[in-house]
């Protein structure tokens, strides 16, 4: 374990308390951690849960019936400065990146005077991006890095009161075999799309918002979640509130729940 780690113990909490969520208020990785025996580790970047045998479990919502509009709303992936991809020199892509990077000025007020020009400069590295990621090496590798950090075992996406648990491994090859890469109309973005709808794209992130300038990988967060579960079989409760699919079953099924 990391020395910037710290293990946050979450308290004990039923199956059923939880799934009439009593404990709305609490975060969903403290409530995932009770339920199977895990811990939240608290790192550089976000919280993850560790589980008794050492597997790493990450987070994200899916949305909930009393909240529609979080249903329907985005994953954010990342949202990294260029300092960030030329301080993580193994990133993939890091130099088509940081080519579109580079493009802006340092100032967003010379951007704001020069924006059309920019982004009209921007097309080329963006579909060299594209092409970088048509490639499916570079694909899983680009989302293992993105989604995972290379580190998480586990993909779980807390969705109407439920844990949704998939395999690290089998989450990114359902992203990389099925999801089609290609630019925007504009060739201002990289947009990846399953039956023609969106369902995840790579842009500049131009906001005067201490962020400038950026690049932002978001995912549309039902279509991710239909499109896993979906696509990725069979699935087994283990409790009233955590259901597992596909290659993380067997795991599971070894598990002390």
């Amino acid at each position: 374990m990391e020395e910037s780690e710290k293990f946050i113990r979450p308290h004990g909490m039923s199956s059923e308390k939880a799934s009439r969520v009593k404990a709305r208020g609490h975060k969903k990785e403290f409530i995932y951690a009770s339920l199977i025996k895990g811990e939240v580790t608290k790192g550089t970047k976000k919280e993850d849960v560790r589980d008794i045998n050492g597997k790493i479990h990450s987070l994200k919502g899916g949305g909930e019936i009393q909240k529609k509009e979080g249903r329907h709303g985005k994953w954010q992936i990342f949202l990294y400065k260029k300092s960030r991809f030329e301080q993580e020199i193994s990133f993939p892509a890091r130099e088509i990146i940081l080519d579109i990077l580079n493009i802006f000025p340092t100032t967003h007020q010379d951007y704001e005077n020069n924006k059309r020009e920019i982004k009209d400069r921007i097309k080329k590295p963006m579909i060299n991006l594209k092409d970088f990621l048509l490639n499916r090496n570079n694909r899983s590798n680009f989302f293992n890095k993105s989604f995972f950090d290379n580190r998480v075992n586990f993909f779980v996406i807390y969705d109407d009161e439920a844990f949704y648990v998939f395999d690290k491994e089998e989450t990114i090859n359902i992203f990389v075999n099925l999801l089609e890469v290609g630019n925007s109309s504009t060739s201002q973005k990289v947009v990846f799309k399953y039956e023609n709808k969106l369902v995840a794209e790579i842009e500049c992130r131009t906001t005067d918002d201490g962020k400038y300038p950026a690049l932002l990988f978001n995912m549309q967060k039902r279509l991710a979640f239909d499109l896993l579960t979906k696509e990725i079989v069979p699935n087994k409760n283990f409790n009233p509130v955590i259901k597992v699919y596909g290659k993380a079953i067997e795991y599971f099924e070894n598990y002390p729940l």
